[in-house]
């Protein structure tokens, strides 16, 4: 037999239950700043594509990084969507400071894809960073 609910009790549950879920989404992960949008990725790489580092690539463009996780003290994963890893590379920037490690990933082709044609097809891939310090306690945070 159902029992009816008064339409006040129904919306008050109805609150209660968009709250609480709400608040499940809305934690903030260790090792993130509520400043900014990226987050600290779990310690478990998922085996994204690694771009290889260079400082001579072809077109580079600054591209928005979603998450990080320390590799060692004076190294970051960081994750980006690019093309594939034999047609782009990575150049990664970074401004240290004793509160912050603020980083920003410039994507571009690599320079012997430059005249060949390289699929048009967006990838999770992974960047390392190196620091020229410790990590410790300081935030990651863009670089803008």
């Amino acid at each position: 037999m159902l029992t009816r609910r008064s339409p006040r009790l129904a919306a008050l549950l109805l609150v209660g239950a968009v709250i609480a879920l709400s608040a499940c989404g809305s934690a903030a992960e260790p090792g993130t700043d509520d400043d900014t949008t990226a987050t600290q990725a779990p310690n478990a790489s998922s085996s994204p594509g690694a771009l290889p580092v260079r400082n001579d690539l072809v077109d580079p463009r600054v591209v928005p990084w979603r998450t990080w996780r320390a590799v060692d003290d004076r190294t970051l994963e960081v994750t980006v969507t690019a093309g594939p890893t034999d047609c782009y590379g990575a150049e990664p920037e970074v401004a240290e400071s004793e509160a912050a490690v603020r980083v920003r990933v410039r994507v571009g082709l690599l320079p012997h894809a430059a005249e060949k044609e390289c699929a048009a097809i967006a990838l999770e891939s992974v960047v390392l960073v190196q620091l020229a310090a410790p990590l410790g306690t300081r935030k990651v945070e863009h670089l803008t």
